[in-house]
């Protein structure tokens, strides 16, 4: 059997070492559009602000030799003809299969005039990232505006911020990671980056990127103008759809799978930032796009590629924050009917909770808890009984296991 996989992060990568793992006679061929061994996206942040590769190659740079996949870097697909079982890449190369798993990830986006001119920067590329950080080094920029002040917007702002760069944040809504944090929990994180000397403008509309033949200022809502050195539009992650998008396979904002994570062509299945799953607590469907659902959802379809009947429980909203001077984490929901909180300083523990089960919960400073409450969503324990107990710092595993 002959494996295609579109896309080398880690929902790709995952499904490619799984499969030649469970079933090394399989011809697995892995293509990636970048010139660089496998990386993880999410660690680039790490890998600026730290030097340190091991998170970024988080599997090694000789793992597609290790393994024995077939790895095309450096070129990117042109389109997918299921019908024909073939891939056709630009360079003029077709690829037939068997299977094809869809692993191309997605890239940082902004719905604003202008977003697409050139000299705005893609953070969620490795060879975008390098350029943009080289540049930074190099003295050839001194400043830069990032639009969005989502996880990731958050992120490149603290890495060119430790570069040098005078930056500022931009975010049209009231607080930064609205997605991602409550008010509350947002008013700590916005401290520590203001502290950290980066310049925010929250409640910020951009109406347009504007200039010539590329990106030369932003334009506000309000007729101010932002001139800098450096752009990058961050609002979101748009699923990279492009080479399926005359393939006839189904597409809302990210691919469409079941619950095996098969899409609606035979023999071709989803996975990570491209693929739209439901919200394992909530039922909706989303694009969750974020590094331990992308290793899950590899490790589902390397199972159903080679034949099993695996069912993908679903995703989770959940994210972490490293860098921001205090550890951050989120999971879940970011309200409910019922709130448990306590707050000491910026350390703060908050639970959301629905008929007496957990469906989200922030935590800044003290995060050793995550792991427990965590365990109790999934889980959809009843934790009435525990009360407020639930949130102070002595809570442990230990209340659970031994009541």
């Amino acid at each position: 059997m002959r494996v295609v996989i579109i896309g080398a992060g880690p929902a790709g990568l995952t499904a490619a070492e799984a499969i030649r793992t469970r079933s090394p006679e399989t011809t697995v061929e892995m293509i990636s559009a970048e010139p660089f061994p496998p990386y993880a996206p999410p660690a680039m942040a790490d890998h600026f602000l730290t030097g340190r590769d091991v998170t970024l190659y988080w599997k090694g740079e000789d793992v597609c030799e290790r393994l024995g996949i077939e790895y095309r870097s450096g070129v990117a697909v042109a389109r997918v003809v299921p019908s024909a079982r073939r891939v056709e890449l630009e360079d003029g190369t077709a690829l037939g299969y068997d299977r094809l798993v869809l692993a191309s990830g997605g890239r940082l986006y902004a719905p604003v005039v202008g977003a697409d001119l050139p000299g705005i920067a893609n953070f969620k590329s490795l060879r975008a990232a390098k350029a943009l950080v080289s540049r930074a080094k190099q003295g050839q920029a001194k400043s830069a505006v990032i639009v969005g002040a989502g996880f990731v917007g958050v992120e490149v702002a603290l890495v060119l911020r430790d570069l040098g760069l005078s930056v500022t944040l931009v975010e049209a809504l009231d607080r930064v990671m609205p997605r991602m944090l409550d008010a509350e929990t947002a008013e700590i994180v916005e401290k520590e980056i203001r502290r950290r000397g980066i310049s925010l403008r929250l409640g910020t509309r951009v109406s347009a990127f504007a200039g010539k033949k590329r990106a030369e200022l932003v334009l506000l809502e309000s007729g101010e103008e932002l001139a800098a050195d450096i752009y990058v539009a961050a609002t979101g992650v748009k699923p990279n759809i492009e080479p399926i998008a005359d393939s006839g396979i189904g597409v809302r904002w990210g691919v469409v799978v079941d619950d095996r994570l098969r899409t609606s062509a035979a023999d071709v299945f989803a996975a990570g930032d491209v693929a739209e799953t439901q919200d394992r607590i909530t039922g909706e469907s989303y694009v969750h796009a974020i590094f331990p659902n992308a290793v899950e959802q590899g490790l589902v379809v390397a199972a159903n590629v080679l034949g099993a009947d695996v069912r993908y429980e679903g995703a989770e909203s959940m994210n972490s924050l490293k860098h921001v001077g205090l550890p951050v984490i989120a999971v879940g929901a970011q309200h409910g009917p019922e709130e448990l909180r306590v707050r000491h300083g910026d350390a703060l523990r908050k639970l959301f909770l629905e008929d007496g089960k957990i469906v989200g919960f922030r935590l800044t400073g003290d995060v050793r808890a995550a792991g427990v409450y965590r365990s109790l969503m999934l889980k959809g324990a009843d934790v009435r009984s525990y009360g407020p107990a639930l949130v102070e710092p002595s809570f442990s595993i230990a209340d659970i296991l031994l009541p």
